[in-house]
């Protein structure tokens, strides 16, 4: 005697729903915490994220790898480059009104 099938209900199409297609008009919600940047915080979140990578350079040095230290070290230049140079081209510099125009009346 074969095993009797599940029973399955009917199939329903995707848009079926009454609000499948409804707009909710609530924004996105991102899960970003913004930060205010002061020097300070540069300053110490460059310390944190350095401090183990230093580490591991002057561990990987002192085994004798010279080579591999040495890219490493020019990995960390290059992208702390990178992001100093992205960082220097995105500034928001105040904006001032021009000063050699007549003033309307």
């Amino acid at each position: 005697m074969s095993p009797q099938k599940p029973i399955v209900p009917p199939v329903r199409p995707l848009g079926s729903a009454k609000d499948h297609y409804q707009l909710t008009g609530k924004p996105y919600d991102t899960n970003t915490l913004k930060i205010k940047w002061t020097p300070l915080k540069t300053l110490g979140s460059v310390i944190l994220l350095s401090a183990p990578y230093a580490g591991l350079i002057l561990m990987v040095y002192s085994s004798g790898l010279k080579v591999l230290a040495g890219i490493m070290i020019g990995a960390a230049v290059l992208i702390g480059g990178s992001i100093a140079l992205l960082y220097y081209l995105n500034r928001e510099e105040p904006v001032k009104p021009p000063s050699n125009q007549k003033k309307r009346h």
